[in-house]
């Protein structure tokens, strides 16, 4: 069986040479981390546990999401973090965090628009219909809202929102849609968020 994600098709796009480097030959390189990644991360966990306590009938409040995104921080931080903008410092980027958390509960409190299916799920796309080619990826968040009618959630921390244009357009949203509709046959509709 072969396994591909989003990522490597996107690191194909981008340079066929270091797709070969990366994944053919398995040149091992020296990467680190940057500030960006090490951010969202800290934000996906937070808001893994928002939900995944909800499913457990407990309601976290903004500050408990706070204090949980501080301990996160503060234990997986390291020095050799790379901040790229040397104007600004980790505090900053700890700053960007507790913002989109605090505009993410302030928007979707009390977190009712629909039933959380799977948070963090892998999900694997039969691309033949031998199953021998597959893709594999990790949704944030499938949610039911409806009977039959699922919500794909990608969280994005990025400093802009992509236009409605580019998320319609995004091959890693697609995919889910259709790895979604392969698990879900009786699924009505997929809505990309």
């Amino acid at each position: 069986m072969t396994i591909c994600s989003h990522s490597r098709l996107s690191c194909y796009e981008q340079c066929p040479q270091k797709y070969k480097l990366q994944y053919t030959d398995k040149v091992k390189t020296e990467t680190r981390e940057s500030i960006e990644l090490f951010l969202g991360k800290r934000v996906h966990e937070t808001l893994k546990k928002l939900y995944r306590d909800i499913q457990y009938q407990k309601e976290n409040t903004l500050e408990d999401l706070l204090v949980f995104l501080h301990i996160r921080w503060t234990k997986n931080w390291n020095d050799l973090i790379v901040i790229v903008k040397e104007k600004y410092r980790p505090k900053d980027y700890l700053l960007i965090a507790e913002r989109c958390i605090t505009n993410y509960y302030k928007m979707y409190k009390p977190f009712d628009q629909g039933r959380t299916i799977a948070l963090e799920e892998r999900i694997l796309i039969n691309l033949d219909e031998s199953g021998e080619y597959k893709l594999c990826g990790y949704i944030d968040r499938l949610t039911e809202i409806e009977d039959g009618c699922y919500e794909i959630h990608d969280y994005k921390t990025c400093s802009r929102l992509p236009s409605l244009e580019t998320i319609e357009n995004d091959r890693q949203l697609a995919l889910y849609s259709i790895g979604i509709k392969q698990r879900y046959p009786d699924i009505k509709d997929v809505r990309l968020i």
